[in-house]
């Protein structure tokens, strides 16, 4: 019999967020209506985010991500495909509970698209709540929901303007925060890529998205090692899709995508082995290679200048498995 690399469950690098203590959610700054400046109204809002679940709802019931395009894009089509492969395959529990009632929503300030609408979902049981992302490329086009991210148990979402003025849209590379938010996800993709032990890990809080990747890092790499084999994972930024929104004091809160690989490769006699529902996103036969490929969300609050020992802080991560291979 062939030695297995058993990797069964850990190669899938599963970084749901662990349920705990309730994150905060601070309401919106109000303000007077002469000041409204936002891209979108209540009214608006309120058409959007039942539209957004109906079509949902629909492909869900139908487990057919080609019914999802009008309301729901980016990455949640090929992310619910491969939850409907799963929940087919056996494990019922692989499509995400999406709440479609908000406790907040943000909204960007008009003038600039794409158009931004964040939504804090209720806790689902057992569960943080979503950071849900919706965006507007331009005037002709509806807002479309583009991913979502758990709530890192304990996290609190920084104060934002209220819905009647809007966020103010901020430069990548902008120096209306310091560090900037695209040198705050440059760092956090280095602290992702250099693990534990990176210099960077000083520069942010604490969260278990980091922590839960790195202990899944460790356990590929003992089970590759028992195979004569070799792990390794890559962890890219994709900044065309990555937003920043002013805070209400000064911040940002920035949505950062994430392309992440994570490969597995064994030698001799051994073959890779993982579980049944992720065999049937398989394109190819295992042998003594694997290839799972995410398309993650982190939520990284950068505090205000005059914030003192604050530190950038994820607030909402997610990991969506979309495709494995073997290669």
């Amino acid at each position: 019999m062939r030695r297995q690399a058993a990797i069964a469950g850990a190669v899938a690098l599963g970084l749901a967020v662990l349920a705990g203590c309730t994150p905060d959610v601070p309401p919106a700054v109000t303000a007077p209506d002469a000041q409204e400046t936002s891209a979108i109204t209540q009214t608006q809002i309120d058409r959007i985010v039942p539209a957004t679940f109906a079509e949902l709802a629909a492909a869900d019931e139908a487990a057919d991500a080609d019914l999802l395009g009008e309301r729901v894009g980016g990455m949640v089509p090929r992310i619910r495909a491969a939850e409907y492969v799963k929940v087919e395959a056996g494990d019922d529990a692989a499509l995400e509970e999406i709440p479609d009632t908000m406790q907040a929503v943000y909204v960007s300030a008009e003038g600039e698209f794409p158009r931004m609408m964040v939504g804090v979902t209720e806790a689902p049981e057992g569960n943080t709540p979503l950071v849900l992302l919706w965006l507007q490329d331009d005037i002709d086009s509806e807002y479309q929901l583009q991913n979502w991210a758990h709530m890192i148990p304990g996290a609190t979402l920084p104060a934002m303007p209220g819905i009647a003025v809007g966020s103010d849209q901020l430069a990548l590379d902008g120096a209306e925060v310091s560090p900037s938010p695209q040198q705050v996800v440059q760092d956090y993709v280095t602290l992702l890529q250099e693990g534990a032990k990176s210099d960077l890990a000083d520069e942010f809080e604490d969260d278990t998205f980091r922590e839960q990747l790195f202990a899944a890092r460790k356990v590929l790499n003992t089970a590759a090692k028992k195979g004569d084999g070799k792990y390794v994972d890559t962890i890219e930024p994709d900044e065309d899709g990555t937003y920043a929104l002013a805070t209400a004091d000064g911040g940002a809160l920035v949505f950062a995508p994430l392309l992440v690989k994570s490969s597995l490769r064994v030698e001799g006699d051994a073959t890779v082995s993982i579980s049944d529902t992720d065999k049937a996103l398989v394109k190819g036969k295992l042998t003594d290679r694997v290839t799972h490929t995410y398309r993650d969300l982190v939520v990284i609050h950068i505090p205000p200048a005059d914030a003192e020992d604050a530190k950038p802080a994820v607030v909402a991560a997610d990991h969506h498995l979309v495709k494995v291979e073997a290669k």
